[in-house]
């Protein structure tokens, strides 16, 4: 039977909530479709590779690859190589997918490069509430995907959208190894080289907010890592919109709100001076600070308050 769908899962010391997103795959109503759960073991220490022994066991559909530790973006990467399916829907280990009907009319009759889907989120009192920040025109084909750029805030998450493997390999399309935000990088990069994308109003993944989650730690030097890392990403994607006066406008938006998104966490987070000055004197060489003018009220404000605060550092 023809795989339709390969779901990778990536999996480090995730043995608390391993069982719970599998049996969230498993639940879905595929209609005699060919499927598939393929787990990366990136190397755990907990008792993550003995559940996966025992669960595999029992469903035949789950395959179970093991790797010393390389984190997220290469155990994603390892999943692409092994899948497949048409389309590969990324589900992290500590999440769920939702008990809905999967999209299976578009992913049978049209070759769509990218289909996205709606995301919930669960806050740690267990209060469900849709991940609507950047809500799509559901249902219209946008040829070329990077039109759908224009003007809009890219939705980052991954996890949000379902990717033909055929396109992802045509293209030489992997995440970056090593970095965080490994997710703003390889979606911006997906929709600027897709064909086509559409998005359906249905209900499929649920996001679980941890505590220990890298958007939320306090460590100082995470802290300063990602920083860093969106300063790359930021690096990596502008040389992209460089190449091509059609992608610069289709990217712009985004890239812009890139830059927002930094120096609020810059902002927001304690940092020292100097660790300041480095990012918004890389930001300055990239072009980015001051930050670009937008016609919203909120982004005229920020950047108002950002050129005050910032502006010595």
């Amino acid at each position: 039977m023809r795989i339709l769908i390969s779901f990778i899962v990536p999996a480090y010391n995730v043995e608390p909530y391993l069982k719970e997103c599998l049996d969230s795959i498993v639940r879905l109503n595929m209609r005699g479709q060919g499927w598939e759960i393929i787990v990366v073991n990136d190397g755990s220490t907990d008792g993550t590779a003995a559940l996966l022994a025992d669960y595999s066991k029992s469903h035949a559909e789950v395959r179970v690859i093991t790797q010393e530790n390389l984190g997220l973006s290469a155990a994603r990467n390892v999943g692409m190589r092994h899948a497949r399916g048409k389309y590969v829907c990324f589900v992290d280990a500590d999440d769920h997918l939702y008990a809905a009907q999967p999209p299976l009319d578009v992913l049978e009759g049209k070759d769509i490069d990218i289909v996205g889907v709606n995301l919930l989120q669960m806050d740690g009192r267990g209060k469900r509430k849709p991940y609507r920040r950047y809500v799509p025109e559901y249902g219209r084909l946008y040829e070329p995907a990077r039109t759908f750029m224009q003007g809009r805030n890219l939705m980052p998450c991954v996890v949000g959208y379902l990717f033909r493997k055929e396109f992802l390999e045509r293209m030489g399309l992997s995440f970056t190894e090593g970095i965080y935000h490994e997710d703003e990088d390889f979606t911006v990069r997906t929709f600027v080289r897709a064909d086509s994308f559409m998005a359906l109003n249905i209900d499929w993944y649920e996001r679980i907010l941890h505590s220990e989650s890298i958007t939320t730690t306090t460590d100082v030097e995470k802290r300063q890592k990602r920083l860093r890392d969106l300063v790359e990403v930021l690096r990596t994607l502008e040389g992209v919109a460089q190449s091509d006066i059609d992608l610069r406008s289709c990217m712009q938006y985004k890239l812009d709100y890139l830059a927002v998104d930094m120096l609020r966490l810059l902002l927001r987070q304690r940092h020292t001076r100097a660790f300041r000055s480095e990012i918004v004197g890389a930001m300055r060489v990239l072009g980015y600070f001051p930050l670009h003018w937008h016609g919203e009220w909120k982004h005229i404000l920020f950047n108002l308050y950002t050129r005050v605060i910032l502006c010595n550092v």
